[in-house]
C-alpha cells in the first residue's frame, strides 16, 4: 500500500501516517514537493491514499490546505492525530551562545515562538525545504543558523540537539486528514462530517443552527468562524460533528438547511479512535 506525503521521509507526515497505518505489513511512503503534485499521485492511482495536516492544537487550522481540499475531486476517509515534539537542531560543535537564525516551517515557529521570547536578538525565518538548509549550513559552516526539527530528523542529518520540546505544552497535537479520491472510494463508513455553513445576517441565527444540532443529541467538537472572501468583516462557518446514528445525523442536516444560505457537506468519515486502532 502506498501513502503520499507532503515533504521529506522521517518527517511528521511520515509518521503520522506509519502510525496510522500500523497494521499493514507493507507499507510504501511516497515524498510529493507540493500539493498538487500530491493529490494528482491519488487521483492518478500512483498512491492509493495522500496524508495531510489540517489543524494544530496550538497553530489552528491550516486554511490553506483546507481550501485547496475543498477544490479537489477528494474524498476524506479517516483523520488521524499525532503528538508533536519541537527540538532545536544544530551542527554538533555549535553553542547556544552562537545563536542568530533559526530556520523552519511555519507551523514548527508558530508553536516555539515562546520558547523565542526570551532570546530577542533571534530572527526565526520561515524554510519550507529544511533538509536543504541543513546542506546549506555543512556546506558553509555556519554555527549562526540552527533549524527547529523533528528529533529522528536531526538525527538523521547528524545535527546535535540543543534544547527539546521547544512548544512547551505537553499537549501539542496535529491533526491529519486521510484522503482518496473519490473515485475509489467503496461503501464508505462514517461517523464525523465536517460542514461550511453560510449563514443569513440575522440575530440569532448561529444560535438557532447550534440548538437544532443540540436537540438531535449530535456533538459539536468544532466550530469556526472564516473571513469570507471579498466580503470584508462578513464570515461563514466551519463546522465539525460527531455522530452515532446516521438517521439522526441526517435529520439534523434536513432541519437546518433550510435556515441557512448555503450549506456544504464538505466531509463525511470515520473519526479517530485510539482504542480502536491499537487492536
Amino acid at each position: 500500500m502506498k501513502v503520499a506525503i507532503l515533504g521529506t521521509k522521517w518527517s511528521f507526515h511520515e509518521i503520522a501516517a506509519e502510525q496510522y497505518f500500523s497494521n499493514e505489513q507493507w507499507l510504501k511512503v511516497v515524498e510529493k514537493w507540493n500539493f498538487d503534485a500530491l493529490l494528482d499521485s491519488v487521483v492518478s492511482w500512483e498512491s492509493d491514499y495522500w496524508l495531510v495536516e489540517v489543524e494544530n492544537t496550538v497553530t489552528w487550522s491550516i486554511y490553506n490546505n483546507l481550501n485547496l481540499l475543498i477544490n479537489k475531486d477528494v474524498s476524506i476517509i479517516w483523520e488521524t492525530y499525532l503528538k508533536v515534539e519541537q527540538n532545536l537542531s544544530a551542527l554538533p560543535w555549535v553553542k547556544i551562545e552562537d545563536l542568530r537564525v533559526v530556520c523552519s516551517k511555519y507551523t514548527a515557529i508558530e508553536q516555539s515562538r515562546k520558547f523565542f521570547e526570551k532570546y530577542p536578538e533571534i530572527k526565526l525565518v520561515e524554510c519550507w525545504d529544511l533538509a536543504m538548509v541543513w546542506e546549506e549550513i555543512k556546506k558553509q559552516n555556519l554555527t549562526n543558523v540552527w533549524i527547529i526539527w523533528w528529533k529522528l530528523e536531526a538525527k538523521l542529518f547528524w545535527f546535535n540537539i540543543l534544547e527539546e520540546k521547544l512548544e512547551g505544552e505537553n499537549k501539542n497535537y496535529t491533526r491529519y486528514f486521510i484522503i482518496q479520491a473519490k473515485s475509489k472510494v467503496q461503501n464508505k463508513e462514517f461517523n464525523k462530517a465536517s460542514l461550511h455553513l453560510l449563514l443569513p445576517h440575522q440575530v440569532w441565527s448561529l444560535m438557532k443552527i447550534l440548538w437544532i444540532i443540540a436537540a438531535y443529541e449530535i456533538n459539536l467538537s468544532k466550530v469556526e468562524s472564516v473571513p469570507i472572501l471579498w466580503e470584508p468583516f462578513k464570515y461563514s462557518f466551519f463546522v465539525d460533528i460527531n455522530f452515532e446514528d446516521i438517521e439522526r445525523y441526517k435529520g439534523m442536516i434536513a432541519a437546518i438547511k433550510p435556515l441557512l444560505k448555503e450549506l456544504d457537506i464538505l466531509w463525511e468519515y470515520q473519526a479517530f479512535d485510539k482504542l480502536t486502532r491499537e487492536k
